[in-house]
């Protein structure tokens, strides 16, 4: 009896002094949201994915997002306190990279311009976490296709490059 009231104290006392190291979901989605709001203001619709979970140190996950020639498109990804560094990898159907976010940070994001029909491959690296981070992905899109793929003209002038792929970063670490 003794041997198990010491062991229980000592658990107890194990326990206050380790942080709890809990992934957060809720926090998660509310990064991303907070990420969002300058892309809604921007004109994108956002919406959420069946994106979102939890992944540890050096585990990835990968996405297929269906992409129209000449629309923007922006994908943000938020992690909680236990989520340290988050980057984010956009290919083509063909394996090129079109854009990267590798910044050190809990927030990753990418925006660009299709230049093709058809789907982008996205891959979202926990690159660092504390035990296990949540991660929730948000995308948005820009723009309205014509029937032949052309995309409508906008009147409201872009914030970014008018390259076919745009080197901009999004707006992810003004928080």
């Amino acid at each position: 009896m003794r041997i198990l009231s010491s062991l229980l104290a000592g658990v107890a006392l194990f326990s206050l002094g380790c942080p709890t190291l809990r992934a957060d979901p809720r926090e998660a989605e509310d990064i991303a949201y907070r990420m969002a709001t300058s892309y809604i203001a921007k004109g994108f619709s956002m919406a959420p994915t069946d994106n979102s979970g939890v992944l540890g140190a050096g585990q990835a996950i990968r996405f297929l997002i269906p992409v129209t020639k000449g629309l923007d498109y922006v994908f943000l990804a938020g992690g909680d306190a236990a989520a340290v560094d988050i980057d984010v990898y956009v290919y083509d159907e063909v394996g090129n990279l079109i854009l990267d976010d590798r910044r050190p940070s809990r927030y990753a994001g990418v925006q660009f311009r299709a230049s093709y029909n058809g789907t982008a491959i996205v891959y979202l690296n926990m690159a660092k976490a504390d035990g296990l981070g949540s991660y929730y992905v948000l995308v948005g899109r820009r723009g309205v296709a014509k029937e032949d793929g052309a995309p409508v003209e906008s009147t409201e002038t872009p914030n970014f490059k008018k390259s076919e792929n745009s080197d901009t970063k999004p707006d992810a670490d003004k928080q």
